[in-house]
């Protein structure tokens, strides 16, 4: 922890199963998510190397290294995705243990780069071995194992949410020791591009933010005037959502049907307050709906199409504290990427939701894509 913080910090906050005796951990293992250590196997390193290992899974979970496996063969892409690791580590300063994979051929090389070159110099389906030994397993993340060590059953867009999470820690502990990520970074570039449904992370976004105790003093507002009497949520989280739109010229009516739809059902399902502001330039129009109303999306008016700033959203919203009218516990910005950021990350969470490709990631927050 005190030699390298930015790892250490990722590596605490993914479950360390010890798997003593067990037939799919012979050394130390991952499935994308939990790192399985083999007691055994620990006694046989030196600090050094120990440290080396334990930073491999770590990289190996943060860099969806399992989930990027897709249809590969699967001898090949442990071989890559180690030969790819190592030479990371050792730019960051660690040094790969005895006979572990490392080819100075690979050098500079992403995970898919260095699977296509071994399978080209392979004549068979089996191909050449590595020039040295796999210094752990990878395991499927839906295999047996997860019943023998009682693990969490998360599907692959949370897989994709926490890497998304650790990938920006890590990045930030990086720059805050100086450090550039060079080589590493490319890897996080395919890393964030693994393509999970947008509707799934932004559930997991709003998700993140709310409370699921009910009550039934209050009922449920939304449904009264039908004479339906549902529980309320007992601590209502969020009960206040921004959405931002950018109306700059570039916002389809497609891509505005699609993703105000989903947050309306997300508002549903959490009871809380939604306000939408439209902005280019400037903040055009904004309007504030309660739980038990509904939006008006058939008929919905796009203001503005000047030119792009993301700052005004941000200035809006800090006069409306000011004036004690609006709190935010989220916000969720709709744009193309294209515009000027604000110099200063709020104190609410947000998330982005790029409609194109091509533009680049914006200095805080979570960036979904739906392009």
């Amino acid at each position: 922890m005190l030699d390298h913080p930015y790892l250490a910090s990722a590596v605490a906050r993914l479950p360390i199963r010890l798997a003593a005796e067990r037939a799919w951990c012979p050394t130390m293992a991952t499935d994308g998510y939990h790192i399985f250590i083999n007691p055994a196997f620990c006694e046989t390193l030196t600090d050094e190397d120990l440290t080396f290992v334990l930073a491999h899974e770590l990289l190996h979970c943060v860099l969806g290294h399992i989930d990027r496996g897709k249809d590969r063969l699967p001898g090949r892409w442990n071989e890559a995705i180690d030969y790819a690791t190592n030479q990371t580590l050792e730019s960051f300063g660690l040094r790969t243990p005895k006979g572990g994979l490392l080819d100075r051929r690979f050098e500079g090389l992403i995970s898919e780069d260095i699977y296509n070159l071994i399978s080209r110099d392979a004549p068979s389906k089996g191909g050449p071995r590595a020039q040295g030994r796999l210094l752990d397993t990878h395991l499927d993340p839906e295999g047996p194992h997860r019943i023998e060590a009682g693990c969490e059953n998360l599907t692959p867009a949370e897989r994709q949410w926490i890497r998304l999470g650790l990938l920006d820690d890590l990045e930030k502990g990086m720059k805050s020791r100086g450090m550039h990520s060079g080589r590493f970074y490319e890897e996080i570039v395919a890393a964030r591009s693994e393509r999970v449904p947008w509707e799934h992370l932004l559930a997991r976004f709003v998700s993140g933010i709310r409370k699921d105790d009910y009550r039934w003093l209050p009922p449920n507002r939304r449904h009264l005037w039908r004479g339906i009497y549902l529980p309320s949520v007992g601590r209502p989280g969020p009960e206040h959502l921004v959405v931002a739109i950018d109306t700059s010229g570039s916002m389809t009516s497609e891509a505005l049907e699609k993703v105000l739809g989903e947050i309306d059902k997300l508002r549903a399902t959490t009871e809380c307050r939604l306000t939408i502001l439209q902005a280019d330039a400037a903040v055009t129009h904004a309007g504030t709906y309660e739980p038990y109303e509904d939006i008006p999306f058939a008929s919905f008016k796009v203001y503005g199409r000047g030119g792009t700033s993301f700052e005004p959203v941000f200035e809006w919203i800090a006069n409306a504290e000011e004036m004690g009218g609006l709190r935010p516990e989220a916000l969720i910005y709709l744009t193309d990427g294209y515009g000027e950021f604000p110099e200063n990350e709020p104190d609410y969470p947000t998330v982005w939701i790029y409609t194109e490709s091509g533009a680049k990631p914006p200095p805080f927050g979570q960036l979904l894509s739906i392009c």
